[in-house]
């Protein structure tokens, strides 16, 4: 099972557009769809630590800690 099937993710507290986990570098993030906005990353060193950090990613984007860069921002 892919580690994004396992994670809910609720709409963008900016725009209320859809999120997707993403991975990269060893590390996950959430991005909106629509309007761009996106979670720091959070990094793993292992295996072990990849849901986890999924998990940590999941969860600032669901609580609304977000960065947005659109103007007057």
């Amino acid at each position: 099972m892919d580690i994004s099937e396992k994670i809910e993710l609720h709409d963008c507290p900016i725009c209320g557009g859809a999120g997707i986990l993403e991975e990269e570098d060893m590390g996950f993030y959430v991005a909106c769809l629509d309007c761009g906005s996106y979670t720091g990353t959070v990094g793993y060193k292992n295996e072990d630590g990849k849901l986890t950090a999924a998990e940590k990613s999941a969860m600032l984007w669901n609580t609304g800690k977000v960065i947005n860069s659109a103007p007057g921002e």
